[in-house]
């Protein structure tokens, strides 16, 4: 397992999902259970990885213009979402998150909590055990960049910020 792999298996899960979050969790779930558990713990780590690399206070002002509001757990399962995404559209939120704007197949659901736990879920299943948690996955206490208030997001994020009413 490497990011390649990792990026290929969001990637295939999310065409033949549909991009629905559920059938797509369950997809990635039967190719987690096809691998070997230090496999798993390696996706894992990938996963953690670009959930950190998320954290980001521009992307949390774009996930609480498209949820209507975005609490610490939300922006947790938001990045979950986005990273269920693909690498294309993952890479370009972290860039330019206005430029989720473009996307047509915006749901009212880019949220899903089901991603964070998936990999722990199959491993215990496949193995009988607790995964093992990887230390070095942890994220600052705070977000990356400049926190903002309310009354900044449009002018913030003016495109998404049009598309979605604020």
């Amino acid at each position: 397992m490497n990011k390649e792999s990792f990026w290929k298996i969001m990637l295939e899960t999310n065409k033949e999902s549909g991009g629905e979050s559920e059938a797509q969790q369950e997809l990635i779930a039967q190719k987690l259970s096809e691998i070997s558990p230090d496999e798993i713990i390696i996706f894992d780590n990938i996963f953690q990885e670009f959930m950190n690399k998320a954290y980001d206070w521009k992307l949390w002002a774009a996930a609480y213009i498209v949820n209507g509001g975005c609490s610490d757990d939300c922006f947790m399962d938001f990045r979950g979402w986005l990273i269920a995404q693909g690498e294309e559209i993952y890479n370009n939120a972290l860039t330019d998150p206005d430029g989720l704007s473009a996307l047509d197949n915006l749901v009212e659901d880019m949220e899903w909590e089901g991603y964070g736990y998936l990999a722990m879920t199959v491993y215990e299943k496949k193995t009988g055990h607790e995964m093992p948690m990887n230390q070095e996955t942890n994220h600052s206490s705070d977000p990356s960049g400049e926190q903002w208030d309310e009354d900044e997001l449009e002018s913030l994020l003016p495109k998404l910020s049009q598309k979605h009413g604020w």
